[in-house]
């Protein structure tokens, strides 16, 4: 699929505060990716969970006017960024507690989150959250890099559990398709195809791998793209 001439959409249209962010690669295949099995431009709510600093929503917004995005986050920080960055009234960016999520019962059309799983200690009450605030037929499209099958997991988890304010938490990539499948959703899972390059920054490349290269192709190997799509009937019991 050629998003340019799907949507009008060109990467030199993003501001380079976005283009420049570790993330760009991932949010934009992402998008792409649930564009080519869903008509998202006929999308009304989309949420965005553990939003970070609000690019993902922002790209979407620039690819098809969204006419109600909610991004969740915890980071204080990164709220304040993605407010400030926000690109639509329409986008709403808001601080992530426990019971925020009930305001929104069969509410969503699809959800995303990029590298947000690994972080979450209880995965089967997220999973069914994200299962309740979704709309019958509704789609919520995750990508996980951190998983323990991934040759560069060890050297990351621990580099995250030393500096960061979060946990990183020991999944596999099937442990995480059965919580998800058993919550009620039809399961499905690719690696995800990368449209852009990976950017190359001192610090952040080595905290994640030796070099570049080695970077990229465990990247392409091991980044996946689950899609857990709820459906209105339960084909799973």
């Amino acid at each position: 699929m050629n998003i340019d001439k799907e949507s009008n959409f060109h990467f030199s249209n993003l501001e380079k505060n976005i283009t420049s962010n570790s993330n760009f690669i991932f949010w934009i295949s992402l998008i792409n990716e649930s564009k080519n099995i869903l008509n998202t431009k006929k999308y009304k709510n989309v949420l965005d969970f553990g939003c970070g600093d609000g690019g993902l929503l922002n790209i979407f917004n620039q690819m098809d006017k969204l006419k109600n995005g909610l991004g969740l986050e915890l980071d204080e920080n990164l709220l304040n960024i993605a407010n400030k960055n926000r690109q639509n009234k329409s986008i709403k960016f808001k601080k992530y507690k426990k019971a925020t999520l009930k305001k929104y019962k069969n509410y969503f059309d699809v959800a995303y989150s990029q590298e947000v799983i690994y972080t979450i200690k209880d995965l089967k009450k997220h999973s069914k959250e994200i299962f309740n605030s979704l709309k019958c037929g509704g789609y919520y499209f995750a990508t996980i890099g951190c998983h323990i099958e991934n040759p560069l997991w060890s050297k990351r988890r621990e580099k995250i559990r030393k500096e960061e304010d979060y946990y990183a938490y020991d999944y596999s990539i099937d442990e995480i398709a059965k919580i998800f499948y058993k919550t009620g959703f039809r399961v499905g899972l690719k690696r995800l195809p990368l449209l852009y390059f990976s950017i190359y920054d001192k610090k952040t490349t080595k905290s994640f791998s030796n070099n570049l290269s080695s970077l990229v192709r465990t990247t392409e190997e091991n980044k996946m793209l689950f899609c857990f799509m709820k459906p209105c009937k339960n084909y799973n019991a």
